[in-house]
């Protein structure tokens, strides 16, 4: 949602940078030390490939697909992170292909889309296309964080999101921040992003692709909707609909499958 309301106001490449320059100076913050640099420096280059995979790349794609269509469209195609995530686990891990994982994925998406509703969905192939290369970075970054196995996650989130930043902004020479046309409404929803939904919340993402692995991990971000829907009927009193409780259910079934059933192997290669 915030995406959408800020991205026409500081463009694609302006929304990105802010995101990550203000979550990288709240994480550098937090959990870099002087004691850490020799330790950045010896894994530059992997913190760089994070930093570009998991945010940059995969942040500018759903930026530009927010221009063109709206919140539930893109949170559907995002429900696609988990296919690309378990596809490349079998490709490059060598993580045997489990039915009950798959069909617990299928169930999700399923479910997303029962909850939007095919009719609020909105259609335009490059925004759609935008929005699956976000969705397939995101899969990839996930499987190479796995695989790198860094035992200080909150670190590599701090480093690879100051990375980000830096790949970020020398685009800023070409497509510049509007800022005649920023208001501090639009100031504030950045840094809500910013804050909340890029720095901290990076640090339990990292935490649980070590532990549980990337399949198990990315199919949580399906329970995004499940909160939103709460959210909205606790603090804007707004209806929950017979469809949205269905497709809820769907998106419950499809993580237990995939988590509970399917993930008591995921860290072993097949």
């Amino acid at each position: 949602m915030f995406i959408k309301k800020t991205a026409p106001i500081f463009g694609a490449v302006g929304l990105v940078f802010m995101r990550l320059f203000i979550s990288s100076i709240i994480l550098s913050l937090l959990f870099i030390r002087p004691k850490h640099f020799a330790i950045i420096r010896e894994n530059i280059v992997p913190i760089f490939i994070v930093g570009a995979t998991n945010v940059t790349i995969p942040f500018m794609f759903f930026a530009l697909s927010a221009f063109y269509i709206n919140a539930g469209s893109m949170a559907v195609v995002n429900g696609s992170t988990p296919l690309f995530a378990f596809l490349f686990s079998i490709l490059l891990l060598g993580f045997a292909f489990r039915w009950i994982q798959f069909l617990g994925i299928l169930t999700g998406i399923i479910g997303l889309c029962i909850f939007v509703g095919m009719d609020a969905m909105e259609f335009h192939p490059l925004a759609n296309l935008s929005a699956v290369m976000g969705a397939m970075m995101y899969g990839v970054s996930m499987v190479y964080i796995f695989k790198l196995n860094f035992e200080d996650t909150k670190l590599m989130a701090a480093a690879s999101m100051v990375a980000a930043t830096i790949c970020i902004s020398p685009l800023l020479l070409f497509f510049p921040i509007p800022w005649n046309i920023v208001t501090g409404e639009s100031m504030l929803h950045v840094v809500y992003l910013a804050t909340f939904c890029t720095g901290l919340a990076y640090i339990p993402y990292f935490i649980l692709i070590r532990n549980v692995g990337p399949v198990s991990t990315s199919i949580i971000a399906m329970l995004v909707p499940v909160f939103g829907m709460m959210w909205a009927y606790i603090l804007l009193e707004e209806p929950i609909t017979l469809l949205m409780s269905i497709g809820c259910l769907f998106i419950v079934i499809g993580i237990l499958m995939t988590n509970v059933i399917g993930n008591k192997s995921e860290n072993k290669p097949g």
